[in-house]
């Protein structure tokens, strides 16, 4: 089975996109305030272009995430939700089975 190269750029740019909108923020306000063209923006979000590690910093920093989310591509929320509860079951039945050796050994 051949594997699929991953395109870190258009991957990068994608999530430069979506969290800009989640921030509410139009290309020309997010690159005003990264002080960069809305044109070299726009090339960025395509994945036409890599940035420049200082204009990832400051992407992250106005956007509010951390870098490697600009990186990450989506886990399905329902899926960490699933898992995040039986993880939580799993840990409080240990708990309760130490519990209960520890009390019958008294």
């Amino acid at each position: 089975m051949e594997e699929m190269e991953l395109d870190i750029p258009a991957l990068f740019g994608k999530n430069v996109q979506k969290y800009r909108k989640q921030n509410g923020l139009t290309q020309a306000e997010l690159s005003k305030q990264l002080e960069i063209s809305q044109k070299h923006l726009s090339i960025i979000e395509t994945g036409s272009q890599f940035a420049s590690a200082s204009l990832i910093a400051r992407i992250s920093k106005v956007l509010h995430v951390s870098p490697a989310a600009l990186f990450g591509e989506d886990i399905n929320q329902e899926y960490m939700d699933n898992l995040y509860d039986r993880l939580a079951e799993h840990i409080n039945k240990r708990s309760l089975f130490i519990i209960n050796n520890l009390s019958h050994k008294r």
